[in-house]
């Protein structure tokens, strides 16, 4: 559906060099990546906004590395708004439709219905756009991008000036009109969790460059390298040493901490261990589970959603746990409280 072929482009000192990506038709496709790595810039060559110094972009087969922006039949959608201050909601969304002058009027006013009740905006039709919301100038500015009916979305962080409430309203919207359209979707943000609620697939960026393709559960839980893991909100990051006794693999990471693995890996090896695949308990456990680590409990974080322990067990190790789980066990900083996991929560790279 998209195919970007060994772009290259040059922006001051910054610099993307040979990026390749295929996006697939109906995908909702996320790029990930911490601020300045190249995300906007990316999504600006696809649109025609800036001029690729090298390399190829294909939409359906067709060659548009060339083609001028209004050609390509893209919708974009920015974090900053960017509506016309001049005209009112229904004026900014029917405005592409009037622009390619091929629309009759009751056919605009038919797809600005249309598309104005999906995002809930249908009574906002005659309201100045200053007097709207965050959230509704957004609504506003995907209804006008969606109603051209593109060949391709391209949102460059549309959700992230928004409050959490309506993040999450927006992110369940994007999800809908997604399914009921199936616009081939290429969304840029440097949030996980926005990548893992709404992407088919998510690539991690660094520096310009892929450093891990993949379903958004699949880089979760099984990065590539260490960035990946921290860029995850993996916290748990361990070097060591496998070695093998019996048929079992363990990995020594520090003479007095060892853990239990499942993997092809030997030698030098990097693991990860989410915080939320570890369970704790005050007593010893009959568990099917091969790590049980006694520890002290060294911090306790109240994260709203979730409460982080800190916890040593011969290494600093992060566990997430509920309130309730916190409240029951009666869980205090300076507490021994045994660590348990699987093997098989243990991802070696």
């Amino acid at each position: 559906m998209i195919k970007l072929e060994n772009l290259s482009k040059k922006i001051g000192e910054f610099q993307i060099d040979n990026f390749n990506l295929s996006v697939k038709e109906q995908e909702y496709f996320v790029i990930l990546g911490p601020t300045g790595t190249g995300k906007t810039v990316i999504l600006e060559l696809i649109a025609g906004l800036e001029k690729v110094d090298q390399g190829c972009i294909y939409l359906n087969n067709r060659d548009i590395t060339n083609t001028v922006s209004e050609d390509r039949n893209i919708g974009m959608v920015y974090q900053d708004h960017m509506l016309f201050p001049h005209l009112n909601v229904k004026e900014n969304i029917s405005f592409g439709l009037k622009a390619k002058n091929n629309y009759s009027k009751k056919k605009i006013e038919e797809l600005v219905s249309e598309v104005t009740k999906l995002f809930s905006i249908d009574h906002l039709l005659d309201r100045d756009i200053k007097t709207l919301s965050g959230g509704e100038k957004q609504r506003v500015n995907l209804a006008r991008a969606i109603i051209i009916k593109p060949d391709i979305l391209l949102f460059d962080e549309p959700l992230s000036a928004l409050d959490p409430n309506t993040k999450d309203k927006l992110q369940k919207e994007l999800k809908k009109i997604h399914k009921i359209y199936g616009t081939t979707t290429i969304h840029v943000t440097h949030d996980f969790n926005e990548a893992v609620n709404l992407a088919d697939r998510i690539a991690i960026i660094k520096e310009g460059n892929i450093v891990q393709v993949g379903q958004p559960r699949e880089v979760f839980n099984q990065p590539k390298n260490g960035f990946v893991a921290e860029f995850g909100g993996n916290k748990n990051i361990y070097k060591g040493i496998i070695k093998e006794n019996n048929g079992c693999k363990k990995i020594q990471i520090n003479e007095d901490t060892t853990f239990d693995i499942l993997s092809d890996h030997s030698g030098e090896a990097n693991i990860t261990i989410r915080p939320e695949n570890i369970i704790v308990s005050k007593h010893p456990v009959d568990s099917s589970a091969r790590n049980v680590i006694n520890g002290k409990v060294v911090d306790i974080l109240d994260r709203l959603s979730y409460i982080e322990l800190i916890i040593d067990i011969g290494v600093t190790i992060s566990v997430h746990i509920t309130n309730e789980s916190l409240e029951s066990l009666n869980i205090k900083i300076g507490d021994e409280i045994y660590t348990i996991f699987k093997a098989s929560s243990v991802h070696v790279f």
